[in-house]
């Protein structure tokens, strides 16, 4: 909505994130999603109060006669976030079972790896039990089966070394 960087100052927390009073006197919310650097840590920790008072510069994304919700990422960072999230979803859509991906291990959970795409937009799981990996750690993967919401289930392709 706007392009231009306003100041905004701290007021209080709620669920969602902070609330903001605008340099016009106008409340705003900056929800966590919105939120970077240490107004997010602290959030994330409960130690919001910690910076009430403090003065920040946002991006209003939204406004009418009862809501202001802003931003701290600029318009053009928000367009970039939503094309890779576009990549992502059109990504997992598009991939078959069977097909073969260069993946790194992202996460690892008590049920299983959460993978990435080396250089693409893939990303996937591995089901546990399974061989051990570790994050960081790049293996060939084939998608054996999808989840209901579209996400690869893969396996590492037979043969593989495991490091």
């Amino acid at each position: 909505m706007n392009k231009a960087k306003i100041a905004a100052v701290i007021k209080s927390r709620f669920d969602l994130g902070y609330i903001l009073e605008l340099e016009d006197g106008k409340e705003a919310q900056l929800r966590v999603l919105e939120q970077r650097g240490r107004e997010l840590d602290l959030h994330v920790k409960g130690e919001e109060e910690k910076i009430y008072g403090e003065t920040i510069s946002v991006y209003v994304v939204y406004r009418d006669e009862r809501i202001c919700s802003v931003s701290q990422f600029s318009p053009e960072e928000r367009e970039f976030r939503e094309a890779e999230k576009e990549k992502r979803a059109k990504a997992r859509e598009r991939c078959q079972v069977g097909d073969e991906a260069l993946m790194e291990v992202e996460k690892d959970y008590e049920w299983s790896y959460l993978l990435k795409q080396v250089n693409g937009y893939l990303s996937g799981a591995i089901q546990k039990p399974c061989d051990h990996l570790v994050i960081g750690q790049q293996i060939n993967a084939v998608v054996t089966s999808k989840s209901n919401s579209g996400a690869p289930y893969m396996q590492i392709k037979s043969g593989e070394v495991n490091a």
